[in-house]
């Protein structure tokens, strides 16, 4: 039986290497990353996979250690980033992942999150081989 890379399974190869700080999850239209300190969340970051680039958007930074969902230039800011604490709500035109990854890791991550996109985008989307077999 070959191995099925849904939503369920694509989150949890993303979140199989963020820091104990975020975490990612999946929803209906949108995925949902949320912040924490000291156990709670503190920040909660809503993406509409629509407006993201995911051919030029998304991408492993190595000077934050992190990978980025940037919107569309064209899309605006389309990322809501709700601050718990302070009851606030902005939009953002990126959001980032702080991740543990080196090498042919990171670019497993960047290939995972372009598919969880896609995934999104394209309901008949379908992929076949490993996130490390870009």
């Amino acid at each position: 039986m070959s191995q099925t890379y849904d939503r369920q399974y694509t989150v949890d190869f993303i979140n199989g290497f963020t820091s104990e700080e975020c975490e990612v999850f999946f929803e209906k239209k949108n995925l949902r990353i949320e912040y924490y300190a000291h156990g709670e969340a503190v920040r909660i970051d809503y993406i509409f996979p629509e407006t993201i680039d995911y051919e030029e958007g998304v991408y492993y930074s190595t000077e934050e250690n992190a990978l980025v969902y940037s919107c569309y230039k064209k899309a605006g800011k389309q990322i809501e980033r709700e601050i718990i604490k302070h009851g606030s709500k902005l939009l953002y035109d990126r959001s980032n992942i702080k991740v543990n990854c080196e090498g042919g890791d990171c670019d497993a991550l960047v290939t995972a999150s372009k598919h969880l996109i896609q995934l999104y985008l394209d309901k008949d989307f379908e992929r076949t081989t490993p996130f490390e077999e870009n």
